[in-house]
């Protein structure tokens, strides 16, 4: 079969369609994957058109489309959708990712059929059941739109397969770039590193899934119900196979300069696990080393045995320093304590850190602000990065059914699907306090002792202060300040004094050097109009272009190419589970290396009958599949 994976991303990381790629390469199938990514965070679609024409050109002649998206990327995939089937393509297409899994109803209306949570084994049985021209629509997992691409009448939802337990049988996400295509200024890009902006360069990898706290403001919460019966929701690779797949991206790709694990919570491991995962990474990579951290899995063991690999950044979301709003509003078990040792031990270690809060709350009352804003003023300590977000209602989340029934937002809360919330945008939507909050985060950041924080809320506070100046104009005002503040800061402080300092003791890293690819802020739209419109758009046209081949060639020089090819296993161990009758029609030798790396496999084989007298071909065949018990809860 001819799949093509369509990412709807802005950034071209997409490491779930990645997985889905190489689950469905290694199972034998053509698969090509296309990045639509944009130079710029924006949630709506802003492709030029030489670079749509070529994607339509390329699923023309396909057998499956399959887009992943998520809440502030459903416009982009509507559009995308849209523009398929205008163009005369009866191809079906799949949607799967976080907004089908936490949205089916509004993504089903729009799609042929969706993938619900999980996709490698739902959209390979779907591969194999069009192949072989089977009925698909009762595979697990998937739902399909009546009167869609695939003949049903009435819309069919099919309930969630378990979930699958052995994450290191999983292929390692695709990186063959000969498949892949990035969206450009002038048209689809062969990918290659120096145009994934920046994916090549700090690796993304998994290596967990799950997370067990069903925090109200977070999807995760909606993905415990959607799996919830279906088997233990964290589940762990071993440090082995993830520094398997690291040293092999590696091996391939001299440009990767450190390593960004995304799981929700890498801290859930044991202590053991903590110290065994550090002392195989210090040995065998030994690269920068980013991860998310939430506050209950935190202790000083885990991090004191971390602390011996060259961690780059850990990332807290603290969200709240109310323990109300905490408890009562977000439903996160997080003592203030817990959350205060965090930032200690980060500080003991002299590890950089990150925090994240939550502001502009419509349930949060005003004292459980001033709250947070004291907790910051007692416990920040040095510098760290700040996040600072408004809070955004995402389908499926409790909090997303609870403003619907209060009549808060209607249907869903448009700030979700139509921004991205990064950079300036964030801090131009706070309210009066959530302005000071980051003010006060800021100050303590750069060293303003204790006292003073505290009697800066104290001003901001008392009543006579906000009677003058908690006034509509003073989020504007608040905002242009803080921009002028930093560009001064960067300007007079930083760049002249700080930067040169820090690149004697070692060069600069990738994302220093484009940091609009790593840390993504809104920025103007760059695209110039049609240059009939006058000699000054001629002239602005060609600057640009001028601009982007200098930028093109400092990303050569920064990024060096493959030093080897990056290839798909031929064999899929994970599917083979739910297939022993593959293994009568697979070669001797490929047979001998599973034998001899899994006896799960291994006592399948030996229960397959051949029935002919055939040598065994690599030829796949249409197979009966063996759906698993559903695991015991844990």
């Amino acid at each position: 079969m001819r799949i093509t994976l369509i990412s709807t991303y802005t950034h071209p990381i997409a490491l779930g369609l990645r997985y889905v790629s190489s689950y469905l390469k290694s199972a034998g199938h053509d698969v090509e994957m296309i990045f639509m990514s944009s130079k710029r965070d924006t949630a709506r679609p802003d492709w030029g058109d030489r670079a749509l024409e070529e994607c339509i050109d390329r699923v023309r002649e396909r057998d499956l489309i399959g887009l992943s998206l998520m809440t502030n990327t459903f416009h982009r995939a509507c559009f995308l959708t849209e523009r398929i089937r205008e163009a005369g393509i009866r191809t079906p297409v799949i949607w799967g990712g976080t907004h089908p899994t936490v949205a089916p109803d509004e993504s089903i209306e729009v799609a042929d059929a969706i993938c619900v949570g999980e996709g490698e084994e739902p959209l390979l049985q779907l591969v194999e059941a069009l192949a072989a021209g089977r009925d698909p629509t009762g595979i697990g997992s998937l739902g399909f739109r009546g009167g869609g691409a695939f003949g049903v009448r009435e819309t069919v939802r099919n309930p969630v397969r378990p979930l699958e337990r052995e994450l290191d049988d999983y292929p390692f996400p695709d990186y063959e770039l000969e498949t892949h295509w990035v969206a450009g200024r002038d048209g689809l890009e062969q990918a290659r590193p120096d145009n994934l902006r920046g994916t090549l360069h700090r690796l993304r990898i998994e290596t967990t899934r799950g997370c067990p706290y069903p925090c109200t403001f977070c999807n995760n919460a909606a993905l415990l119900k959607v799996y919830k019966g279906k088997g233990s929701w964290v589940r762990r690779r071993s440090a082995e196979n993830v520094i398997e797949e690291i040293n092999k991206a590696r091996r391939c790709f001299p440009s990767i300069e450190a390593v960004n694990i995304v799981d929700d919570l890498f801290f859930v491991r044991s202590e053991e696990e903590i110290e065994e995962f550090a002392i195989k990474y210090k040995e065998r990579v030994n690269l920068p080393f980013e991860l998310d951290a939430f506050p209950n899995t935190i202790t000083e063991e885990k991090v004191r045995s971390l602390s011996r690999v060259p961690i780059g950044l850990i990332s807290m979301g603290i969200q709240s320093g109310s323990v109300d709003t905490l408890k009562n509003i977000y439903s996160r078990p997080t003592p203030i304590d817990k959350i205060a040792a965090g930032i200690d031990i980060f500080h003991k270690y002299r590890i950089k850190a990150e925090y994240h809060y939550i502001v502009s709350n419509p349930y949060e009352p005003e004292q459980n602000v001033i709250e947070t804003m004291r907790f910051i003023a007692d416990h920040h300590r040095g510098r760290s990065v700040l996040r600072v977000f408004p809070l955004m209602f995402y389908p499926g989340t409790p909090l997303y059914d609870r403003a619907i029934a209060d009549g808060i937002i209607q249907g869903r809360d448009h700030a979700a699907y139509d921004y991205m919330y990064t950079g300036s945008l964030q801090f131009a939507k706070h309210d009066y306090l959530a302005a000071w909050l980051r003010c006060v985060l800021s100050l303590r950041n750069v060293g303003l002792p204790r006292w003073a924080c505290h009697r800066l809320i104290d001003f901001a506070t008392h009543s006579m202060t906000r009677k003058l100046i908690d006034k509509r104009w003073f989020g504007p005002i608040s905002y242009g300040t803080y921009q002028l503040g930093r560009k001064l800061v960067k300007n007079l402080v930083y760049q002249p004094f700080i930067k040169p300092l820090t690149y004697l003791r070692r060069p600069p890293r990738y994302e220093e050097v484009f940091p609009e690819d790593e840390v993504t802020l809104p920025r103007n739209n760059m695209g110039m109009t049609d240059a009939a419109g006058g000699s000054d758009e001629r002239a602005k046209a060609l600057a640009y272009e001028a601009i982007q081949r200098s930028e093109r060639r400092r990303r050569l020089r920064k990024t060096p190419p493959p030093r080897a090819r990056w290839t798909v296993p031929e064999i899929n161990q994970h599917a083979l589970r739910y297939r022993p009758v593959a293994l009568a029609s697979t070669s001797e030798e490929t047979l001998a290396s599973i034998e001899a790396g899994d006896p799960t496999l291994a006592a399948a084989h030996a229960s397959v009958q051949r029935t002919d007298g055939n040598e065994p071909s690599r030829a796949r065949q249409p197979l009966p599949l063996i759906d698993p018990e559903p695991p015991k809860e844990s």
